[in-house]
């Protein structure tokens, strides 16, 4: 039996959504339909656009409500971003399945587009319901209807890339057979872009994205790398383009692990789980002692924990790291960590509320406890802080982090902990030694930061079946002057050859850690995970990187 939607929302020009009559059913909350479409249609077009919808992760206003029907009488796909609201057309789903094994990428690929016209609120419908409707246009507005499909195809594909989708190369094919499908000849597109020009704008657009998906890799092994200043640098640059919860979240982290590094060890003895990486910092914190710069890092810290919960009040992961933050931040000021410590508590219950009945928070769940009890091993009440460490264990008997600060709270060291770099001097990607790639100024892609006395460049090179990329950072000014050079090496999605152990693409992650064993670092991602291995005699080392199903799908020399 069919629900029938009676509510109605009425949109800015007057538009009355869900329509007034009693053929389109509700599907969810943000996803109508009408009923004579395949339910397995439904189902596949809910799972795409919830994947797209929690990547995202913008819930500052009515996250968009998708119309999915027959015939909408005006393309394949329509976006009305001022009453938040896509209409999507069975025959452009038919169109994303003929792209076989890329059918799911293709149908992200056009829903994000429409998204971003939502998320951006882009003042026009997309062109083919411009053209097909004969609306007038003049001059400006036509290109400012163009700016915003460019920017819509390629800020689209980084919300695929963060969704786990991969459309490279797919939005000139997919242009090629709506032209088609609708006949779209060069008389009804007169004043639009034919298909080779509109084609050139998605090959443009993808490179926009390529560029900035250049950024956020590297901001993310930098990470991986504890180089979290530069990092923090790439994930800003980032969010120029692009903004959602996670890259919020992300520099927030980012900017507490720096705070982190400028406390001495005798001022802090806990791990908090603000880190990315849980083993990463074993031997006790390093530090300059340098308490000003600290506080402003984790002052800087809070205001992005508080951007990504305005995206988006009810995730967890911003309220368990500003709980973090906070209690950081009572460690350094002293004289307001009863206040500090009092507002952490209330984040860290505010993220059990929220992750409590979900599996996918359950690492949150278990992490904010940890919170709790490190909140009150500094308040000296080692018995509630035993008690909710072991409440952290009994949702995860493996969790690392609560058995690190047990033995802290315990004063049992956690040195023997950390495992030894292995031998990776025999690795090698493209038969090619670090020493015979040569990087020169025809291969800077830009600078990140171009500043009197702070400077980051980003080089990238493409070899047969791997990519290099180097981050230059250079510091201070005359003889004075600090730089620091990071070299990457990956392989490229098609590398067919094995690392020196015999580890190949779309190998599993237990199959590496057979090979390789437990590594110095374990980094979680919003799409999958890495894996660090430090060489014995320096900082070079290797690095997996595997997908959200456990697969790899690259590994990296570093030096």
């Amino acid at each position: 039996m069919k629900t029938i939607i009676i509510a109605l929302v009425v949109g800015a020009f007057g538009l009355i959504y869900p329509p007034n009559h009693s053929d389109v059913i509700r599907v969810s909350p943000e996803f109508f339909a009408e009923p004579t479409i395949p339910a397995y249609k439904l189902k596949t077009v809910r799972e795409v656009l919830s994947q797209l919808k929690n990547a995202k992760g913008d819930f500052r206003s009515r996250r968009p409500t998708l119309r999915f029907v027959k015939d909408s009488g005006g393309g394949p796909a329509i976006a009305y971003p001022k009453q938040g609201l896509i209409v999507f057309e069975e025959k452009a789903y038919n169109i994303c399945a003929g792209f076989g094994k890329d059918s799911l990428n293709a149908l992200a690929n056009i829903l994000a587009h429409e998204l971003v016209h939502c998320y951006e609120k882009h003042d026009w419908e997309d062109y083919f319901a411009h053209e097909s409707k004969g609306f007038g246009m003049d001059v400006g507005v036509k290109d400012e209807a163009l700016e915003d499909e460019v920017q819509a195809d390629y800020l689209g594909g980084f919300l695929c890339y963060q969704a786990g989708f991969t459309t490279f190369g797919i939005a000139p094919k997919f242009l090629e057979k709506v032209y088609e499908t609708y006949n779209l000849t060069d008389e009804k597109l007169s004043r639009y872009p034919k298909l080779q020009e509109r084609q050139a704008m998605a090959d443009q657009s993808e490179q926009k994205l390529k560029d900035l998906l250049d950024l956020f890799e590297m901001g993310n092994f930098l990470a991986a790398l504890e180089l979290y200043d530069d990092a923090l640098e790439y994930y800003l640059k980032v969010l120029e383009d692009f903004q959602s919860r996670e890259v919020y979240n992300n520099v927030g982290v980012l900017s507490t692990l720096s705070a982190m590094k400028l406390f001495a060890p005798t001022e802090n003895k806990f791990a908090f789980p603000i880190e990315l990486d849980v083993r990463s910092r074993l031997n006790g914190t390093r530090g300059d002692n340098n308490k000003e710069l600290r506080e402003a890092k984790l002052m800087e810290a809070l205001d992005y924990f508080e951007k990504a919960r305005q995206y988006d009040a009810f995730y967890p992961i911003a309220h368990l790291n500003e709980g973090c933050a906070l209690a950081l931040l009572g460690l350094s000021q002293k004289e307001n960590a009863e206040l500090e410590w009092e507002d952490a508590a209330v984040a860290a219950n505010r993220a059990i509320r929220l992750a409590k009945d979900s599996p996918k928070w359950a690492n949150t769940h278990a992490d904010a406890l940890l919170l709790l009890g490190i909140l009150r091993a500094l308040a000296l009440d080692s018995v509630g802080a035993e008690a909710h460490f072991a409440e952290a264990l009994q949702l995860n008997a493996n969790h690392f982090l609560t058995n690190v600060n047990l033995n802290a709270l315990r004063g049992k060291p956690n040195t023997s902990q950390t495992p030894q770099g292995i031998d990776l001097s025999e690795e090698i990607i493209d038969d090619l030694p670090f020493s015979s790639i040569k990087l020169n100024k025809t291969d800077i892609r830009g600078q990140i930061v171009d500043e009197e006395e702070h400077k980051i460049t980003l080089v990238a090179k493409s070899y047969a079946s791997s990519m290099v990329f180097a981050n230059a950072s250079t510091t201070g000014s005359g003889g004075n002057k600090t730089k620091k050079d990071t070299f990457l090496q990956m392989t490229g999605p098609s590398y067919a050859k094995a690392t020196h152990k015999g580890i190949k693409l779309g190998d599993s992650l237990s199959k590496v850690l057979g090979k390789y064993g437990e590594p110095q670092a374990r980094v979680n991602l919003g799409s999958g995970t890495m894996l660090r291995y430090k060489n014995a005699t320096d900082f070079s080392g290797l690095i997996f990187q595997f997908d959200g199903a456990g697969k790899l799908m690259r590994w990296v020399i570093h030096k």
